[in-house]
C-alpha cells in the first residue's frame, strides 16, 4: 500500500485554463511598468469587499501586516488583547508590535477556538480588545456570544480570518463579523496570492489609517501624519489574487466535498473523532484535521505516515503559543495554564486536503491512516 508520489499536505492551485489568462495580464503589467499602486490592486480590493460584503478591503503584503495595521489603529499604548492560546505564533506576535501586550485564552474542545467562557475570565481594565481565530477555516460558532460581551465592555472584535476565506455563519461571511477581519494569502491557503493579506472593515476611519499606515504613514497628499511601513500589495500579487478570488467558491465546493468523502471513511475507523461543523456554519475546511484517541500516540502516527506511507500531515497548533520559548520566558507562562489546548491540539492531526485531492487519495490516506494507529500501539 505504500505509494512514490507523496500526498502533500496543502499546496497552491492554479488550473491551466486561467494560466494563460493570468500570464497575459502580468505580461501587460510589465509592459506598463505599472508594478504597485496600480488597478490590479484596486480591483483586486473592490472585489473582495464586494464579495465579503463590507465597505472597505484593504491590500497589503501578508496577513501578519494585517493584522499589526488593524490594531495599530486601536493606539494600544500597553493595552491587553485577548488572544487564544491556539493559534499561529503572529496573532499574539502582532498586538506586541502593535504595542499592546497579548494575553492568552483557552479554546473549546468541540471547535478548536477560543473559548468566551475564558475570555469573561480575562477581561480587565486594562483589555482594549479580543481577536478570535476562526481555526482550520470553521467560524467560531460563539462568534455573536463574543461580539455581544465585546460590545458590552466597549472592546474592539478582530477576526484573524487567515483560514476562513469564504466561510460562513447563519450567511455571513467570516470577515465582516467584527469590527475587522485580517486575511492571510500565503501559499498554503484556500486562496493565494502568493504573499499578501487583506483587511475588511465597515469602520472608515479604519479603513483610513490601514491606507495610510500601509504606505509609510502617508495620507492622500503624500506627507508622512503616521509612522508606517512598507506593507502595499504589489501588482502581481493582485493578479493572482483576482482570478484566485474568481474560482474561490468552487474550490469551497471542492474542499468540502473531499471533507464529506473524508468524514464518511474516517466515521469507520476505531480510535479517531472527526470534528462536525454546526449545520449554521460553513466551513472553509482551509485543513481538516481529526483527533486521535488519548491512548494512541500522535507523533508515532504522524511519523508512519510520512516514513512508510509518503503522506504529510499538519496540526493546529501544537505547541500552543503560550509554550513556545518566547512566551515562557517573556510573559512567564506554564503548562498548565491552559489544560484544554495542552490536553487537545497534542492529539489533532490534519489529513491533506487541496482541491487537487482525489478520491482515490482519500482513500488511501484513509487506510493508511488505519493501519499507521495500528502499527502505533505495537
Amino acid at each position: 500500500m505504500e505509494k512514490s508520489d507523496r500526498i502533500q499536505s496543502s499546496r497552491p492551485v492554479f488550473e491551466d485554463a486561467v494560466m494563460k489568462n493570468i500570464l497575459q495580464k502580468i505580461e501587460q503589467s510589465l509592459k506598463e511598468g505599472t508594478l504597485t499602486d496600480g488597478r490590479n490592486v484596486k480591483n483586486f480590493e473592490a472585489s473582495f469587499a464586494k464579495y465579503i460584503q463590507t465597505k472597505h478591503a484593504i491590500a497589503v503584503n501578508s496577513g501578519t501586516s494585517a493584522l499589526e495595521i488593524a490594531l495599530r489603529h486601536y493606539e494600544l499604548d500597553g493595552k491587553e488583547v485577548i488572544v487564544p492560546t491556539n493559534t499561529f505564533v503572529a496573532t499574539p506576535n502582532s498586538v506586541i508590535f502593535a504595542n499592546g501586550r497579548p494575553v492568552f485564552a483557552d479554546m473549546r474542545e468541540d471547535s478548536l477556538c477560543i473559548d468566551p467562557e475564558d475570555i469573561k475570565e480575562k477581561i480587565t481594565s486594562r483589555t482594549a480588545g479580543v481577536i478570535v481565530v476562526h481555526i482550520a477555516g470553521l467560524v467560531c460558532p460563539q462568534i455573536e456570544e463574543i461580539k455581544e460581551l465585546c460590545e458590552d465592555h466597549k472592546l474592539f472584535l478582530l477576526e484573524d480570518s487567515a483560514h476562513a476565506h469564504g466561510a460562513t455563519i447563519n450567511g455571513d461571511k467570516a470577515g465582516k463579523l467584527g469590527d475587522a477581519g485580517c486575511f492571510s494569502f500565503y501559499p498554503t491557503k484556500v486562496m493565494t496570492t502568493g504573499e499578501g493579506g487583506m483587511i475588511t472593515t465597515d469602520d472608515p476611519k479604519l479603513a483610513q489609517t490601514a491606507y495610510c499606515i500601509r504606505s509609510h504613514g502617508q495620507d492622500s497628499r503624500r506627507l508622512m501624519v503616521k509612522l508606517g511601513h512598507n506593507w502595499r500589495m504589489n501588482e502581481i500579487a493582485a493578479i493572482l489574487g483576482n482570478y484566485q478570488l474568481e474560482n474561490l467558491e468552487k474550490f469551497l465546493h471542492i474542499r468540502n466535498e473531499i471533507a464529506e468523502k473524508y468524514n464518511k471513511k474516517l466515521s469507520q475507523i476505531e480510535g479517531v473523532s472527526l470534528f462536525t461543523p454546526p449545520k449554521n456554519i460553513k466551513h472553509s475546511y482551509y485543513k481538516y484535521p481529526i483527533k486521535i484517541n488519548n491512548n494512541i500516540e500522535e507523533e508515532k502516527v504522524t511519523k508512519i505516515l510520512l516514513q512508510k506511507y509518503n503522506i504529510e500531515t499538519g496540526n493546529v497548533y501544537y505547541p500552543p503559543c503560550h509554550l513556545h520559548p518566547y512566551y515562557k520566558e517573556n510573559f512567564g507562562t506554564n503548562e498548565g495554564d491552559f489544560p484544554i489546548a495542552e490536553k487537545i491540539l497534542k492529539k489533532v492531526i490534519c489529513l491533506p486536503i487541496h482541491i487537487n485531492i482525489k478520491d482515490s487519495d482519500i482513500e488511501y490516506v484513509s487506510r493508511s491512516l488505519e493501519d499507521a494507529i495500528n502499527l502505533s500501539r505495537k
